[in-house]
């Protein structure tokens, strides 16, 4: 989740790769988000004052107007490798809220930056039992902290909206599980075939998850993992190195010489 979308502006770096906003004139977007459907989480959206100011009015006026929007359509900026133009649904306009702010005056004028994104991803929908997490992947550089940052995230999610406690040493097998429950669900891959064949890629340098929990169902598969011994109540203790017996002669074998053999 987006603890703060304001924070979130600070520390985020555009992304190179830009995608034009089709019937809107000089709009760009470096970032999309959108949720398993389609439909709009976030947008990352740079234009002269007056183009952002129609984007919001035709998202605004919405698809039964003529001039409206209901679906944006993003087509590279560039023709390089394999991108293709994506779609993004809005839904409902009203649910979106957004946070604009001047550049500084650059060799293209002055323009506007606005996110334009939906409250969903700043805290957990405890009703719904539904977190989104979402990790800039340029913030993180090697892949161990990037998974163990995006795990932590996942894990303060679930423990957020699991209705059992949960102890703080199930986290990678619990992960593991809801993942195959259905209950993890992360954009750009293929989720379940039957319920989401094929998951709504992020534009831009994102990881992208949502935890949609079935309290129900979190309990049966925590106890069914305990059951088989894969949750215990302690952590499970250190895997110390052994070194086999054979190995072990031989080493002081070959670091204490008969004197002898050392005169040789």
């Amino acid at each position: 989740m987006l603890d703060n979308v304001d924070h979130a502006t600070k520390v985020y770096r555009p992304g190179t790769d830009l995608y034009l906003v089709e019937k809107c004139t000089d709009t760009f977007v470096d970032a999309c988000l959108r949720d398993e459907a389609g439909r709009l989480l976030l947008m990352s959206v740079y234009g002269r004052d007056t183009a952002i100011r129609e984007l919001q009015a035709k998202i605004q006026l919405g698809p039964t107007h003529q001039e409206g929007l209901g679906e944006i359509v993003l087509k590279p900026a560039e023709d390089v490798g394999s991108r293709t133009p994506a779609r993004v649904t809005i839904g409902n306009a009203k649910d979106l809220d957004k946070i604009t702010g001047r550049l500084p005056t650059c060799v293209y004028g002055n323009l506007t930056h606005m996110w334009l994104f939906n409250p969903v991803l700043k805290s957990p929908q405890k009703g719904a039992d539904v977190a989104w997490v979402v990790q800039a992947l340029s913030s993180v550089t090697h892949i161990e902290e990037r998974t163990h940052e995006l795990r932590a995230r996942i894990w303060a999610a679930v423990t957020h909206l699991a209705s059992i406690p949960l102890l703080p040493h199930w986290r990678d097998p619990v992960i593991r599980a809801l993942s195959q429950h259905d209950m993890l669900l992360t954009m750009g891959e293929r989720g379940n075939e039957q319920v989401h064949p094929l998951l709504s890629a992020p534009i831009g340098n994102f990881a992208v998850c949502k935890v949609q929990l079935d309290q129900q169902r979190l309990a049966s598969v925590v106890t069914d993992l305990v059951r088989r011994g894969r949750l215990t109540l302690e952590p499970p203790a250190p895997v110390a190195e052994i070194v086999p017996l054979a190995l072990e002669h031989t080493t002081q074998a070959t670091t204490a010489l008969p004197p002898a053999l050392e005169m040789a």
